[in-house]
């Protein structure tokens, strides 16, 4: 049992030693922008990183820039709700909500959200036209594969 263990431990070394984990730190300049800086616990740079402000509510993004060498980018704050995200790559992702500027954010209007029943279902003639073709292909091999199978069940009778 000991040496279950000791193997178990020897395997999982290199997985703890190449642990790391991204962190993020945001600073409110109180003008209206933030700094932004991120690196990874181990104490490696985090430069190359990808820094995007997301729009809450339209998941659209507002700014998105790497990281310069410097870990760090000063930002204007937006005047909509927003999410900060930080991605380091290799499933390394921090995500922080955003903090307000000097006058709060704007107050939106929500929008009716398009439900399934009312959207448009878009097709082209090249979907059409690939779809009758992948049908007709699956067609034609369940045809050649009974035929064939039928030909070598008459071959195993008359060996038979």
């Amino acid at each position: 049992m000991k040496k279950i263990v000791k193997i178990v431990i020897i395997l999982l070394i290199p997985y703890f030693l190449y642990a790391h984990e991204l962190e993020m730190n945001i600073v409110n300049n109180n003008d209206n922008t933030l700094t932004i800086s991120g690196m990874f616990n181990t104490g490696e740079t985090a430069a190359g990183a990808l820094l995007k402000l997301e729009a809450k509510n339209t998941k659209e993004i507002l700014f998105q820039k790497r990281l310069p060498s410097s870990n760090s980018l000063r930002v204007t704050i937006p005047t909509i709700e927003y999410m900060i995200i930080l991605n380091g790559g290799d499933d390394d992702i921090v995500k922080k909500e955003g903090i307000a500027p000097k006058g709060g954010f704007k107050k939106e209007h929500s929008q009716k959200k398009a439900s399934r029943t009312n959207a448009n279902i878009a097709t082209s003639k090249a979907v059409t036209i690939s779809i009758a073709i992948a049908f007709l292909l699956l067609f034609a091999t369940i045809f050649i594969s009974i035929k064939n199978t039928n030909k070598l069940l008459k071959e195993i009778e008359k060996i038979k």
